[in-house]
């Protein structure tokens, strides 16, 4: 009975801490689902809005270094409950549409608390609710019940915006129940998630050293495994910028965009990342394989909008592209770091490995928000900001490269451990003594 309960209690926690990852980033990342709507109801233009992103996304890239010191330091639970109130805190300052310079401190705050704080404290929240062999299992469930969270609240969210009179007044309503739901599970986490200091201990650190990164400086898969994810990743943080280009470009109604961007940004989280692992597992055996057909895939896609006359006719084709580009993005999302695991890098060395492949993998959150807005201008403003720069058609033009660039780099990292694996086989072996 008490082992029965034990479980139970461990189960609910789960659920409570993978609700968190469902909530947490909602508000840092709302661009993904209403970028033209956050930026008016922020009393922001499309550029300083997409300055301000990419500030955030400096800030994210130097705390992904030392999250883990903060994590090894300090109980999980109470990280954990830290990062969301004052996300809360944050979301609630948000909703008054305090300025630039407003604005850019809760974005920073969004970096420090939700990478810095909060992410490397629920990878040991969740690790330390099961043992060695659960923990599969338990991270898998983890994107799942996240994706899931993430859809409901998106559901609801764009329902808010689409009953307000003003869609920008919707989108600081959506932001304080954010902030409100930030609270109930602060709280939440806080009376009713234990830990296992037993099972927590053999977790073991999660800060980089020096060392680790000096190590990790020297091992070339550090910038293959880096540099492919960097690629990807400038798909997917373009994702946002297909709205406007549906609306007023293709003619997509306005109603159906906060749908779309539910549907782009959180339902293909869980339906394409879980199938991208079981592809790899069952049909090319090899993550850079996989990642070489999906990038494969995007320069398709990213040319084929690159030729594409803009014209509401053919809305639908350019719907159901924008579709395929997702399921292509967020299957390469589930696998890209099992090639830390596939490439056999030692274990005291994939800390470092890690930790200096996701600064440069995440990148182009540093850049590309503000670049992207300066590109495509803004038809919503008064008077309208003109596309500058090429507009879409360098938009996709430069994806296009990237995608090129991505086939040549997984195609690099499958030669190299090709290589290393022929000249394993063939190495003479060493002779045993004689008894």
């Amino acid at each position: 009975m008490a082992e029965k309960t034990g479980r139970s209690r461990r189960w609910i926690a789960f659920l409570i801490l993978s609700m968190t990852g469902g909530i947490v980033y909602q508000v840092a990342y709302i661009r993904f689902v209403f970028l033209g709507p956050t930026a008016k109801a922020l009393e922001l233009s499309a550029q300083d809005y997409g300055n301000i992103v990419s500030v955030f996304g400096v800030v994210a890239m130097v705390m992904y270094f030392f999250g883990g010191w903060f994590a090894d330091k300090f109980s999980p639970r109470l990280l954990i409950t830290i990062a969301l109130v004052g996300t809360g805190i944050a979301d609630i300052y948000l909703a008054t549409a305090p300025g630039y310079f407003g604005a850019l401190l809760v974005h920073i705050a969004f970096a420090v608390l939700g990478m810095g704080l909060y992410w490397p404290a629920l990878v040991k929240a969740i690790g330390m609710l099961g043992d060695a062999s659960e923990q599969g299992r338990l991270f898998g469930f983890l994107e799942g019940v996240r994706g899931i969270t993430s859809t409901l609240v998106g559901l609801v969210g764009t329902a808010i915006v689409a009953m307000a009179v003003v869609p920008a007044h919707g989108v600081l309503w959506l932001i304080r129940i954010y902030g409100m739901l930030c609270f109930v599970l602060a709280a939440a986490v806080w009376f009713c998630v234990r830990e296992d200091k037993g099972r927590l201990a053999a977790l073991g650190s999660s800060a980089v050293t020096l060392r680790q990164l000096l190590l990790a400086a020297k091992n070339r898969y550090t910038w293959l495994i880096g540099l492919t994810v960097m690629l990807m990743y400038c798909f997917y943080t373009t994702l946002g910028y297909f709205s406007p280009l549906l609306e007023y470009q293709y003619g997509l109604a306005a109603g159906v965009i906060g749908v779309i961007g539910v549907v782009r940004t959180y339902v293909f989280q869980f339906v394409a990342g879980p199938a991208g692992g079981v592809l790899v597992d069952r049909v090319t055996k090899s993550s850079p394989r996989f990642l070489r057909w999906m990038f494969a895939g995007c320069a398709v896609i990213a040319a084929a909008f690159l030729v594409m006359p803009r014209t509401s006719t053919l809305m639908w084709v350019a719907l159901t592209l924008m579709f395929v580009l997702c399921l292509f993005v967020f299957a390469a999302r589930g696998v890209y770091w099992a090639t830390v695991g596939e490439v056999e890098i030692p274990e005291n060395e994939r800390g470092g490995v890690i930790g200096l492949a996701s600064g440069l993998a995440y990148l182009p959150d540093a850049f590309l928000p503000a670049l992207a807005a300066w590109w495509i201008g803004d038809p919503t403003a008064e008077p309208a900001v003109p596309e500058r720069g090429g507009g879409y058609t360098t938009l996709f033009a430069v994806l296009l490269a990237t995608a090129v660039l991505g086939l040549l780099v997984t195609t690099l990292t499958q030669r190299v451990r090709a290589r290393e694996v022929a000249a394993r086989i063939t190495a003479p072996q060493p002779q045993l003594a004689a008894d």
